[in-house]
């Protein structure tokens, strides 16, 4: 939405702006919000490694079979400056060349275009950098940050960003005499409670966000 505002206001156009996006490492889903009332998809573009999964992301309207741990080039597929954003969803610590990944992004951006890499701390360790399975959260962010470092002097604005939604209030018990009297509130309670508690004990989720210098 932020990108769309921006796009909005840079091109002097009133309305809702049309956005480019660039999946990379992309599968069955791209994790992209809802079109709103100031920014829609114009292009989702997606590059991935299983031609099954892509089929299935609806969220895409064109998509490429591309193992960038081989080739980490989108060349033969984009242009220079076609996107107004570029994602890595839960992905970068499965590539092995992530500066020239990055070097990539940073090319098929448009000026004031974003790159936004998102991350947990899931993985399969079997297929994590080495670098990455020694790290903590914090290591993490630096790590990412710094792979936008040393790609290009061109990223600016590079922000690391914690986007857990925060907890959830636990509900009060109710107390002996209340349930005596209803002991629906019993139930009630410890639904109510069992759905918190799964909601508070998700994963942490986090993004180092860069911009293309405009």
């Amino acid at each position: 939405e932020e990108v769309g505002k921006k796009k909005a206001s840079s091109s002097g156009v009133e309305g809702v702006a049309s956005l480019d996006i660039l999946d990379t490492c992309s599968s069955w889903i791209s994790h992209l919000p809802e079109a709103s009332s100031s920014f829609k998809y114009n292009r989702v573009s997606g590059v991935g490694m299983n031609q099954s999964e892509l089929s299935q992301n609806n969220q895409l309207t064109e998509y490429f079979v591309h193992d960038l741990n081989k080739e980490p080039s989108f060349s033969e597929y984009f242009e220079d400056e076609s996107f107004d954003v570029v994602t890595n969803v839960v992905s970068i610590d499965y590539l092995t060349r992530p500066v020239d990944v990055m070097q990539e992004m940073h090319r098929v951006l448009r000026p004031g275009g974003v790159a936004l890499i998102s991350f947990s701390n899931r993985c399969f360790p079997t297929k994590a950098i080495s670098m990455w399975l020694r790290s903590d959260d914090v290591d993490r962010l630096a790590i990412v940050a710094s792979y936008f470092h040393f790609s290009n002097k061109g990223w600016t604005d590079i922000e690391a960003l914690d986007i857990k939604l925060p907890p959830v209030e636990m509900p009060k018990r109710p107390g002996w005499g209340e349930i005596m009297q209803d002991s629906t509130k019993a139930f009630a309670w410890a639904s109510t409670a069992g759905a918190v508690a799964k909601a508070n004990s998700g994963d942490p989720m986090f993004v180092v966000k860069a911009m293309k210098t405009m």
